[in-house]
């Protein structure tokens, strides 16, 4: 599978980025990702906004493989 994901948005102040994607089983793909500091550490938000619902099959386990990937590099070696 082949899929385009084209920038929208990059909001360094705000430290969020939105991208769409061309291509592939869906119709529609809206994806943000936002990093929140907060305490001794910060949270990533990743929305993932998708048509037809029926794609959830294909897109969710690249979903949960792309935020264990992301887990994995921002927490750093060791952890």
């Amino acid at each position: 599978m082949v899929v385009r994901e084209p920038i929208v948005t990059v909001d360094d102040e705000g430290r969020r980025l939105v991208w769409g994607a061309e291509g592939g089983p869906m119709t529609h793909y809206n994806g943000a990702v936002q990093a929140f500091v907060g305490g001794t550490g910060s949270r990533v938000v990743w929305t993932a906004d998708f048509l037809p619902h029926e794609a959830s099959a294909v897109i969710g386990p690249m979903l949960e493989a792309g935020m264990a990937a992301m887990k994995k590099a921002l927490d750093g070696p060791g952890t």
